[in-house]
């Protein structure tokens, strides 16, 4: 027996944990499980080829150690090996581990770390697109869009991730283009995502309804309101016949923001009542906070705090069990207004200054957190501050061509200038709010025309 048979056959003690030959393994399983060599042996494999196997004078051969994985009830690569879960099947469970704790918001920074091995380890693969795919979903919910695009055009670039699987990539792949002012390329990405879904599950209506109310809400966000309506048109008829809440949440949600947009705010809270009392009888705790943040971001607008309050109360309990930073963001910018409305200055400063850390990275919501710092500031009696903030929610709201909002605002910072004495801008700030609802009602009429 030489040397080196002895070393590739003895136990050997490596960072504190025994390798074990493929014998000594075999010999183990086997005591173990109280069995003979004669017992484990079989066709082709006699129990004096047990024996040496276990001596290791003998490596076996593939077939061998399937034969003997087979009976010790042990796979064959853990045989092989000594890995009990095959290497394939461990790097799964870490991707998956990783996405966990994203979703969870559990030590995403062990998580990141993890997602980045993975594309180390395995480039060009499955699993590099998956794990881009839940580092670009993270990227975005912490602000940086421009990295939510590399990580998710990277991810489905790959034809590994497809719009029928993983409609939550793309559309938050389309939310980053519109956050980065680039929302033809969002409204293309969504266009195409429901072509392929059409052509590869034309029984879907689920997944069709989805992408076509996501493509409406985008087009809506733009004040391409008319496109919005037409997509809407589609997505109902398609939804006709079909009892699924969750489509009907979705559905009901656009129409909400698209009738609130339209200057129809009783009608805008009771398509958001129907979709809250679907998702009531749902375990989705994100899309009902969500639901009730629409229902009060609604009526702080309209000057309806009492409707408001109870709606933030839900969210807020709903979103202490998770929630993007995006959601968090808009929630502290309407506790922001009410709490300034409702003689809270100090909590509305608290609040608004939350919102604008969490949203001021995204175009789509900045102006939403900017009003509500304006509107604390005011409240507080620093109108300075509270004018500069007004002017940055303005110039952003007319640039997203969001009119009722950019409205409300405008009325907001001539509240605060009248108070101040200041009726002339008041009066001046009040005409331009005039004009920019007279700019959506026009938009309305000649859609309905």
């Amino acid at each position: 027996m030489t040397s080196s048979y002895r070393e590739d056959n003895i136990r050997r003690v490596t960072d504190g944990a025994v390798d074990e030959t493929i014998g000594g393994r075999v010999r183990r399983l086997r005591i173990e499980r109280g069995m003979s060599q004669r017992a484990l042996s079989g066709p082709g494999i006699s129990y004096a080829y047990v024996s040496r196997i276990e001596g290791g004078q003998r490596n076996p051969s593939l077939k061998a150690i399937r034969l003997l994985a087979r009976k010790l009830g042990v796979t064959a690569e853990y045989l092989e090996t000594g890995a009990k879960i095959p290497a394939a099947k461990e790097l799964e469970l870490r991707i998956a581990d990783a996405e966990l704790e994203l979703r969870l918001g559990r030590d995403t920074e062990h998580a990141e770390a993890t997602l980045t091995a993975v594309i180390d380890e395995r480039p060009g693969g499955p699993e590099e697109a998956r794990a881009r795919a839940a580092l670009g979903i993270l990227a975005s919910r912490r602000g940086d869009n421009a990295q939510a695009i590399r990580q998710l055009e990277a991810a489905t670039d790959s034809s590994l991730v497809r719009p029928e699987r993983r409609s939550d990539v793309y559309e938050t792949l389309a939310t980053a283009y519109v956050a980065t002012g680039a929302p033809n390329k969002a409204i293309t990405l969504l266009e195409r995502c429901l072509e392929e879904v059409v052509s590869r599950r034309p029984d879907d209506v689920t997944l069709q309804i989805r992408y076509l109310t996501f493509l409406a809400t985008t087009f809506s966000a733009l004040g391409q309101l008319d496109r919005a309506r037409a997509v809407l048109a589609n997505a109902v008829e398609r939804a006709d016949g079909y009892e699924i809440s969750s489509a009907r949440v979705v559905l009901y949600w656009t129409l909400a923001r698209i009738a609130w947009m339209q200057n129809d705010s009783d009608e805008a809270l009771a398509y958001v009542a129907r979709a809250i009392g679907l998702l009531e009888a749902s375990d989705d705790s994100l899309q009902l906070a969500r639901a009730h943040i629409l229902s009060a971001q609604i009526s702080n607008l309209e000057g309806r705090f009492e409707e408001a309050g109870p709606h933030l109360s839900q969210a807020d309990r709903l979103l202490a069990l998770g929630g993007d930073r995006d959601d968090v963001g808009i929630l502290r910018a309407e506790q922001a207004k009410y709490e300034a409305n409702t003689g809270h200055p100090e909590r509305a400063l608290a609040f608004s200054r939350e919102a604008v850390d969490a949203l001021d990275a995204d175009v789509r919501h900045a102006p939403t957190a900017w009003h509500a710092l304006g509107t604390a500031q005011a409240s507080a009696g620093n109108l300075p501050a509270a004018e500069e903030a007004f002017g940055r929610a303005l110039e952003g709201l007319v640039e997203l061509r969001q009119w009722r909002q950019a409205a409300a605002t405008a009325r907001d910072w001539a509240a605060a200038l009248r108070e101040a004495g200041r009726e002339t801008e008041a009066y001046d700030l009040l005409e331009r709010a005039l004009f920019l609802e007279l700019r959506e009602t026009g938009a309305g009429a000649a859609q309905k025309s």
